[in-house]
């Protein structure tokens, strides 16, 4: 049965439409494979961290296997000492208190010995006490001698004699007497001296236990913390193992990664090239002429872009403009701009000439949402002033409407640069649109002088 004009245009366009679908769905499916990839790429990262965390992980631990052992050598090296010292301790206590039972029985000698001098001492004095008596007996003896004439002189040799022994005996009595208060003095310091060394000594044996407690404490703690050595060491091995085990689980992600990855990159070729052919099919589609609702587009694009070419021949006749300012191509980039955008020697120019008639052709049809110059490496030296706004700092405010300056060059944006026919048709979802309308785009060649810029583009939603 054949098809009526009005079912032939509405499968026409609902082709059309299919086909804008189309490449919707592909730039949507390649949109999140990539975000796919991207956390692959995401992940691939952060496995090759964790590699190398995981080998310096495994280089910490066997350092701290090494380490714990030298660790373990260490205590018991001091283990040894200190139950040596402890060893040298006791036997200097049982040494010590050997010495203080001597000086105590020395003390003792001593107390014995000031006493035999006090003994002495007084048998001293008894001895002088008689020497002056005789002395006195003597001297009585030899004045009677003298009363006696000659019958006395021989009592008088005697008693001369004795008076000599007297003296003598007396001198040795002081002598012995010096002496012995000498000794005592001596045996007094020598006993409060013992005395003291006999307190000391009580006072060092009480340190000395308590420095036996001290080692025997200290050889305990040594004991615990090699204890501690022994089960860090064993934690230490079993993490080891752990890590040496994990790592072929590690291995085994990464491959898979690595699978996963290049099976999405073969995914995203195949999309891209099936959203490249839809959009073929709608190019061919609205060139063939059956796409009514996309002519008067297509027909406006072409008359805006002799617009532009006319307008900015005459900037260039009339020297306000040059061909090095219109085709430089040294992007400078705008400091702090996030995303990047860029200036040119045309750019001042554009704002002023340019951005005023996309605001106007925006408004020759209220479907239409973009109208803008594209050079051939897809920079915008202006844009309308919808999208020229001031930046604010705020990524997604400045992303969707700083839109000037920014550089706009990949899928259809290629081929529609490359391409040398009168115009080119794309479909794709516009970022500053509403997030479910579909954007048509048509790209016209521009070209001043006679030489290819750029393109014209207009974008609109139907």
């Amino acid at each position: 049965m054949d098809m009526t004009p009005i079912q032939s245009g509405r499968w026409i366009e609902d082709t059309a439409k299919i086909c804008g679908e189309v490449t919707v769905g592909c730039a949507e499916a390649g949109g999140t494979i990539s975000a796919a990839l991207d956390a692959a790429d995401q992940l691939q990262r952060d496995h090759s961290e964790l590699e190398a965390i995981s080998e310096k992980l495994a280089i910490e631990i066997e350092n701290v296997a090494h380490a714990t052992a030298d660790a373990r050598k260490l205590s018991d090296t001091a283990r040894d000492r200190l139950e040596a010292g402890s060893l040298t301790i006791v036997d200097s206590m049982n040494g010590f208190s050997d010495m203080v039972e001597l000086i105590n029985r020395l003390g003792t000698h001593i107390a014995g010995f000031a006493a035999a001098m006090e003994q002495v001492r007084r048998a001293s004095q008894a001895i002088d006490q008689i020497a002056r008596t005789t002395n006195m007996l003597a001297l009585n003896a030899e004045i009677e001698a003298q009363k006696a004439g000659e019958a006395g002189k021989t009592f008088s040799v005697v008693a001369a004699e004795v008076k000599k022994l007297a003296l003598d005996s007396r001198a040795a009595a002081v002598e012995i007497t010096g002496t012995v208060n000498s000794l005592s003095t001596e045996a007094s310091k020598l006993a409060g001296e013992i005395g003291s060394g006999i307190e000391k000594s009580g006072n060092a044996r009480a340190q000395f236990g308590s420095l036996e407690a001290l080692v025997g404490g200290v050889t305990d703690l040594v004991s615990k913390v090699d204890d501690h050595n022994a089960a860090i060491a064993t934690n230490a091995a079993k993490l080891y193992d752990g890590l040496e085990a994990s790592r072929t689980v590690r291995q085994d992600v990464s491959a898979s990664n690595a699978q996963v990855q290049n099976q999405l990159s073969g995914a995203q070729r195949e999309i891209d090239g099936l959203e490249m052919q839809a959009n073929r099919m709608f190019d061919k589609l609205v060139h063939s002429g059956l796409s009514h609702q996309d002519m008067p587009f297509v027909e406006l694009a072409i008359e805006q872009a002799r617009n532009f070419e006319r307008l900015t021949e005459a900037a260039l006749n009339e020297g306000a403009l040059s061909l090095e300012s219109l085709f430089d191509a040294q992007l400078v980039e705008i400091e702090g701009s996030n995303p990047a955008r860029f200036r040119t020697k045309l750019s001042a120019w554009a704002d002023a000439h340019w951005r005023p008639e996309y605001d106007r052709a925006k408004q020759l049809a209220p479907e239409i949402l973009t109208v803008v110059c594209t050079s051939s490496t897809g920079f915008l030296p202006t844009h309308m002033s919808e999208f020229s706004r001031q930046p604010t700092g705020d990524v997604a405010h400045d992303t969707r409407y700083c839109r000037n300056g920014r550089v706009f060059f990949e899928g259809v944006d290629v081929i529609a640069k490359a391409s040398e026919q009168d115009y080119t048709m794309a479909v794709y979802r516009h970022s500053g649109a509403n997030s479910n309308a579909v954007v048509r785009n048509v790209y016209v060649p521009l070209r001043f002088n006679g030489r290819r810029w750029g393109d014209l583009e207009i974008a609109y939603i139907l």
